[in-house]
């Protein structure tokens, strides 16, 4: 086990270094390199993905905690347009555990993958709501944190690659949008990790050190390095211009989006 801890805490310090950056879990980095790590300790090809997502989630909730007091402590957290969001967000993580359990993965990453495109297209163009400028719909907020929460849980990642281009349309600065991204981060992945937890724990060929579809030894891992990471993150991110993180968010986006269509 001892060339996979390591394998854990160096994924640990990147997927930190990016949750603080872009106010992302670091899914799209943990969810592969799991995967490539299960399949290396040759466990049941038939879990591998869901016991990568569901792992994935539950690192992200240790990465985002921390992501999300640094950017607390620099005021980079919208309170009022995170509550509305988290509420939709506790709905919506659970069901997507759900339907990852009963449906096939490669359509839904597949349709998120492109989602994410679309978003990289929309920041590039910097298209904004301007009618909307920083004047959020609370029941809109609900509904999109619920399809936020629900999209992040399938494919296990913390949500910010979908919620802060939303929050962008409403004209926040790009700061505010990732600290606010990152604090959305926390529940969706308390809720989708639960979700894979009670989905995944009567299910036959789970290795040792599981429970439900979350491998302990790989939270373990990974939660020991990006706690410390995230505050580095956020400390880049501080220290760029609005334009520079749209530009590197976008390319995020686009990575993000090559790697979902390329499973």
């Amino acid at each position: 086990m001892g060339i996979e801890i390591l394998v854990f805490l160096l994924v640990g310090i990147f997927a930190g270094t990016l949750a603080g950056m872009f106010g992302i879990g670091g899914g799209v980095i943990i969810v592969p390199a799991l995967i490539a790590i299960f399949s290396y300790l040759e466990f049941d090809e038939n879990i591998i993905a869901h016991l990568a997502i569901g792992t994935s989630l539950a690192s992200i909730f240790f990465t985002g905690l921390a992501s999300a007091y640094s950017h607390n402590s620099k005021k980079g957290i919208i309170w009022k347009a995170f509550y509305p969001l988290a509420i939709g967000i506790f709905m919506g993580a659970i069901a997507g555990a759900v339907i990852a359990d009963n449906i096939s993965g490669n359509t839904l990453r597949s349709i998120v993958g492109i989602f994410l495109l679309v978003l990289a297209i929309q920041l590039i163009i910097n298209h904004e709501l301007k009618e909307y400028k920083n004047n959020e719909n609370y029941l809109l907020s609900i509904l999109s944190g619920s399809g936020i929460g629900a999209a992040s849980a399938i494919v296990g990642i913390g949500g910010g690659s979908f919620s802060v281009p939303y929050l962008r349309t409403f004209g926040y600065e790009m700061k505010l949008c990732i600290g606010t991204s990152a604090a959305c981060g926390v529940p969706i992945a308390l809720f989708g990790s639960l979700g894979y937890l009670f989905t995944g724990v009567n299910k036959i060929n789970l290795p040792e050190m599981s429970i439900g579809y979350i491998y302990i030894p790989a939270v373990l891992g990974i939660a020991v390095t990006s706690v410390f990471s995230a505050n580095i993150g956020v400390r880049i991110t501080h220290m760029l211009s609005d334009t520079t993180l749209k530009i590197l968010f976008s390319v995020f986006l686009m990575v993000g989006a090559l790697y979902m269509l390329a499973l």
